[in-house]
């Protein structure tokens, strides 16, 4: 028969299993309306795509603070001239609507979108960026080159 080791607490609670994707950026910006400072996390998965989710909300209110893969938020963004909350609301539906609108101001902090200079109340993808470059940009690192795979 082996020994195994065994955790000395004794609370019912199953440890969670650590998460994937590790914080590699967290930022504070204000939400869309100014009301409140919204924390949000960037992290990178061991694949090494980018994801998103938002922390906290010193306002209160609910949230979904789960991860968003960085490749469907430029699918939502890239080549948007009129993007409102509800555009991000496919990132996660059935959950709180307040996430979009979120998402779109840790967004707008992170400078892929800005607020569409002929409609205040629309925001617009910054042409040429990507979730990508704007996360490595923050951090003060250059997007990693693309790997090419060894032809055979």
């Amino acid at each position: 028969m082996s020994e195994t080791n065994i955790n000395e607490s004794t609370t019912n609670d199953p440890q969670p299993e650590p998460h994937p994707i590790e914080v590699i950026y967290q930022g504070e910006c204000p939400s869309l309306s100014g009301r409140s400072v919204l924390t949000y996390a960037v992290g990178r998965h061991p694949d090494g795509t980018l994801h998103l989710k938002v922390v906290s909300n010193d306002g209160g209110g609910m949230w979904c603070d789960e991860w968003i893969p960085g490749s469907d938020i430029d699918a939502v963004v890239i080549g948007q001239t009129e993007l409102t909350s509800r555009a991000f609301q496919v990132l996660k539906p059935g959950r709180s609507t307040n996430t979009a609108g979120f998402v779109m101001a840790a967004l707008k902090s992170l400078g892929l979108i800005r607020t569409n200079a002929e409609n205040t109340r629309l925001h617009e993808h910054v042409p040429t960026e990507t979730f990508e470059k704007v996360v490595m940009a923050r951090m003060g690192q250059a997007s990693p080159k693309p790997r090419r795979k060894k032809e055979a």
